[in-house]
C-alpha cells in the first residue's frame, strides 16, 4: 500500500478531518465493488494494513480519549465487501464532543442529497440505535450516540458500515 503524506498524516488524527475523509469516500463510492483498500486509501490518505482475516485495517489515536478504527473485509457467508469504521473511546467517563464533528446530521445531509433513502434502525421499546441510508447498490448504516448527558438530543456517529 502507500506510503502516507505529511497532510494524511496531519488528517488521521484531527477528529473533524477523519469524519469529513470519510463522508468524502462514501460519497465517491457507486457500489459495493468499490470498497477497496486502494480506493479507501486513493479517497482518505490513509495507509491500509492487512489484516489477519484477509481483510484491510487501519486506525489511529484522535485524543487521549478517543481513537478510530477501520475495516474493510467480507463476512463469512458473503460475496460482499463491508467497510467498517468506528469511534474507540478510550476512557468511559469521556463525552463524545472531540468526534461529533460531523455529526449525524450533517453525513444524513450529504447522503440524502446523493439520492440515499433514510430510515430507522430500531431497536426494542420503540429506541432508535441508529439510522439506515441506502440507494441502489450501497447500504450505509449510521450508529449514534450521545454528544453527552448535557447534550443528549445531539447525535453524534459511532459507528458506520457501508456493504
Amino acid at each position: 500500500m502507500n506510503q502516507p503524506t505529511q497532510s494524511a498524516t496531519a488528517s488521521r488524527s484531527d477528529p473533524k478531518a477523519v469524519g469529513e475523509n470519510l463522508l468524502k469516500l462514501i460519497s465517491n463510492l457507486r457500489s459495493a465493488a468499490d470498497l477497496t483498500a486502494e480506493r479507501v486509501e486513493r479517497e482518505t490518505g490513509w495507509t491500509m494494513q492487512p489484516s489477519d482475516s484477509g481483510g484491510y485495517r487501519t486506525g489511529a489515536a484522535l485524543t487521549p480519549d478517543w481513537g478510530y478504527s477501520l475495516s474493510l473485509s467480507t463476512p463469512s457467508g458473503s460475496d460482499t465487501r463491508q467497510l467498517r469504521f468506528e469511534f474507540n473511546r478510550k476512557n468511559a467517563d469521556a463525552t463524545a464532543t472531540a468526534v461529533c464533528d460531523p455529526d449525524l446530521e450533517r453525513y444524513a445531509q450529504a447522503l440524502q442529497a446523493l439520492g440515499y433513502q433514510r430510515s430507522p434502525i430500531g431497536a426494542e421499546h420503540d429506541r432508535v440505535l441508529g439510522w439506515s441510508f441506502q440507494r441502489q447498490d450501497l447500504w450505509v448504516r449510521i450508529y449514534t450516540r450521545a454528544e453527552s448527558e448535557e447534550a443528549f438530543d445531539h447525535e453524534c456517529v459511532s459507528l458506520i458500515t457501508v456493504e
